[in-house]
């Protein structure tokens, strides 16, 4: 255990000097990698900030079922033993029509609005949450619920629903693209520098290889100096993201402060960080594999 320990210790070392040997090669495909990180990074705090507030809006739809004028209180016990029924409906909140006369009372202040009336000219209403989210199957219901027995109108604004709906999605789908692509392409760009870094050292690990080292030997500075170039690149990217962060949040929140729309400005957590140090290095070290077990099987094809 000690002897393997020490193997690591030396290949980890070995790898990190290298680093150090072509500074400025290093430097440039540490910062590209960086770069390439904070893109997503960037993307996805801009959406977990927001999606606080298009959640709100768009995760909790409700429909008005306005009842008919003549609709009594026998009636409205009718509609709601219906609406329970229906398993698309999450909650049901009943608006007896003198509860909203007088919430309209309340609202106008000193202003007599009941003595004005002949009779209450509003109807029953229920104020339905769907239990779905899908502006299809909410367009759906809606249209159901219009043709229940003493339904007069059945009110939901679809068009606003669904472009927050697909502006979710769409963002969604852009952070799924760019985790692919970029995770790709750290892939790629760690296969194709170890691939250089192997062919440099094509006589060395020749020379090794007759000597009977075995593969995991040879692989193991490699491997480490893939894990150095993940770290580091991460470290990069987190440092950008942090300067964006620190640098357009401000200008963005009074951009929508006086439409009245709050952000609440967030930023990744140790677990997240942690995790994310992870993934980065993890998808070096897989680039780094590839391209000696492709030197590696080359030389023995010979």
């Amino acid at each position: 255990m000690n002897h393997w320990l020490s193997l690591n210790a030396v290949a980890a070392k070995f790898a990190f000097q290298r680093l150090f040997r072509q500074p400025v090669g290093n430097l440039l495909i540490l910062l590209m990698l960086g770069i390439a990180i904070s893109l997503p990074l960037a993307l996805h705090l801009g959406v977990q900030s927001t999606q606080n507030l298009v959640g709100n809006l768009s995760a909790t739809p409700q429909l008005t079922v306005f009842l008919a004028h003549e609709a009594d209180d026998l009636d409205a016990k009718n509609v709601k033993k219906t609406l329970e029924q229906d398993r698309r409906i999450g909650k049901i909140h009943f608006v007896n029509r003198d509860d909203a006369l007088s919430n309209m009372q309340k609202n106008m202040g000193d202003a007599d609005l009941i003595s004005l009336l002949d009779e209450n000219p509003l109807p029953h209403a229920f104020i339905l949450t769907p239990a779905e989210h899908d502006p299809d199957t909410i367009t759906t219901m809606q249209r159901d619920l219009a043709h229940l027995p003493m339904v007069d109108d059945v009110q939901l604004d679809a068009k606003w629903l669904k472009t927050l709906y697909q502006i979710k999605v769409f963002l969604q789908r852009i952070l799924i693209f760019l985790a692919i692509t970029l995770g790709l392409a750290f892939i790629l760009v760690t296969h194709n520098t170890i691939r250089l870094q192997t062919l440099a050292r094509k006589e060395e690990i020749e020379v090794t290889k007759l000597l009977g080292a075995p593969a995991s030997f040879i692989r193991r500075p490699f491997l480490y100096l893939a894990f150095w170039q993940g770290l580091f690149s991460m470290i990069i990217g987190i440092l950008i993201t942090a300067w964006l962060f620190h640098q357009f949040t401000p200008q963005i929140s009074e951009i929508f402060a006086p439409y009245g729309v709050h952000f609440e400005w967030r930023f990744f957590n140790g677990t997240e960080i942690f995790l994310l140090f992870c993934l980065v290095i993890l998808l070096t070290i897989i680039g780094a594999w590839l391209a000696v077990w492709q030197h590696m099987k080359d030389f023995a094809a010979k």
